[in-house]
């Protein structure tokens, strides 16, 4: 069995320190990929920091990847827009040059690629492969997808993955059940082509609505589909991971849902040597 990878992302609105939300340099070093959301695009087609940058300076975040990647984690920009399909033929590779500029400046691994709300529309093809020839074949490229994506065109969405390392899957808001999610995995996994690149998202958002109960987590966590082997895990998101936050909280101990990934997750980032797990912060 091939490893099993484990995304978790860390959002930059929520106030971090003690009593609050984990700040990037706790994530745990079993975990293998860490999108930071969000950041967006403005109207010149230029990445906006500003959501990222809500409760911790730009320079502080930047500390803290470095942090990050010395346990061996990659980070990516998570960028959340649907302006990738209005970017004009003629700006695309000056979009691309932009992203590389900031992704050397942050020193992050790549960008996933949050196209809310999504379209099978072919502009955001073209704006992949500029960026997969501008960052480079070493950049990790993830892409969450959700329940509209089952009703666009095969080609599309296969072509659309094939610039991608993992697709996450993010049917959480509402969660729809076990067996629905399972469903959808087995659609989307017809569509891709493949099983192996694709990851269940849970989150652990807004109880009961946004959620997913822990112990569907756990069976996630250990279920694979027929014949194959799925991608692996991601939580949305670490930041939410918690007793108790504004507007929502886990009821359960902080880092609960990152240790049941990370405990039920065959063959995942818990491999790596000399790691401590009976706590994650």
């Amino acid at each position: 069995m091939s490893k099993q990878v484990f995304i978790n992302y860390w959002i930059g609105q929520e106030p971090t320190g003690p009593g609050q939300s984990p700040t990037l340099n706790q994530m745990p070093a079993y975990v293998d990929i860490v999108p930071l959301a969000f950041v967006g695009i403005d109207d010149n087609h230029e990445l906006d920091f500003g959501f990222l940058t809500q409760q911790n300076s730009a320079d502080t975040i930047k500390g803290w990847v470095k942090d990050v990647q010395a346990n061996g984690t990659k980070v990516l920009f998570s960028i959340l827009s649907d302006k990738f399909t209005s970017i004009p033929d003629k700006d695309i590779d000056a979009f691309a040059k932009n992203v590389k500029k900031h992704v050397d400046d942050w020193g992050v691994d790549g960008v996933d690629i949050d196209f809310e709300p999504p379209s099978p529309n072919d502009n955001v093809l073209k704006v992949l492969h500029a960026l997969k020839t501008t960052l480079g074949p070493d950049a990790t490229f993830t892409t969450p997808i959700y329940s509209p994506w089952q009703w666009f065109p095969k080609d599309f969405v296969q072509s659309f993955a094939s610039y991608m390392d993992y697709v996450t899957t993010m049917d959480y808001t509402p969660y729809p059940g076990f067996q629905v999610t399972i469903d959808n995995f087995n659609a989307y996994a017809d569509l891709i082509g493949s099983t192996d690149k694709l990851v269940i998202g849970v989150s652990c958002m807004e109880p009961p609505n946004n959620f997913t109960p822990i112990d569907d987590v756990i069976k996630f966590s250990q279920w694979e589909p027929n014949g194959g082997q799925k991608g692996g895990m991601m939580l949305y998101t670490f930041s939410y991971d918690i007793t108790s936050r504004p507007g929502g909280g886990t009821g359960l101990p902080n880092g609960a849902f990152t240790k049941a990934i990370h405990d039920n997750l065959p063959t995942s980032g818990a491999m790596k040597s000399g790691l401590k797990t009976d706590e994650v912060y």
